[in-house]
């Protein structure tokens, strides 16, 4: 017995469009604010912002579908494990398809209009519960639903700690620490000794 993996069907950017690809059925190279007005009412969601603090803006509430209504807008089989998000600046997200699908927000608009600019628009990613850069997507360009996982520009100016390989150091190689003898609720780090 073998797997014969589904075609990966490529999408590109489109001002004001968002582009769905990946592998799935039916692959879409710009939807546009009608097409999202138009998607079912199950999947409307009429505040974004009751849902992601992101969202929140004075005035109108944020308009926005649920991204199980695009699963079924391109028949996304089982298989495809993780979306890959990407902006019109170039910035990529990839998440676990089943840690975002019940809960993620596209954002389209706001009072009947497209959503602006200024506001994250033409489409805005909300992913509720997420902590880092992922939780609010603006100007998103596409997705693509993969089996495997993409590249991903998160956190991407951190350096990642190194493990001490001397005895008394912390992890991520810092020095050893004393309590201050003038103030214990003080710390110091005591000078780097010369040979």
């Amino acid at each position: 017995m073998f797997w014969i993996s589904k075609p990966y069907r490529h999408v590109t950017k489109n001002p004001g469009r968002l582009a769905i690809g990946g592998i799935v059925e039916l692959p879409s190279f710009g939807l546009t604010y009608a097409d999202f007005a138009s998607m079912p009412a199950e999947h409307q969601v009429s505040d974004a912002g009751a849902f992601a603090t992101p969202a929140r803006a004075a005035g109108a509430p944020i308009q926005g579908v649920r991204l199980q209504a695009l699963l079924d807008l391109v028949r996304t089989p089982p298989e495809a494990m993780f979306v890959l998000a990407e902006t019109h600046a170039g910035f990529r997200v990839n998440v676990w398809r089943r840690e975002i699908e019940r809960l993620a927000i596209i954002a389209y608009g706001r009072d009947g209009q497209p959503l602006a600019p200024e506001l994250g628009g033409p489409f805005r990613l909300l992913l509720p519960g997420f902590k880092d850069e992922a939780r609010d997507l603006w100007d998103v360009a596409l997705l693509e639903f993969s089996d495997k996982s993409g590249k991903d520009s998160r956190n991407q100016r951190s350096k990642i700690p190194t493990h001490s390989s001397v005895a008394g150091e912390v992890q991520g190689g810092l020095s050893r620490s004393t309590v201050d003898p003038s103030d214990p609720r003080t710390i110091v780090t005591p000078p780097p000794m010369t040979r």
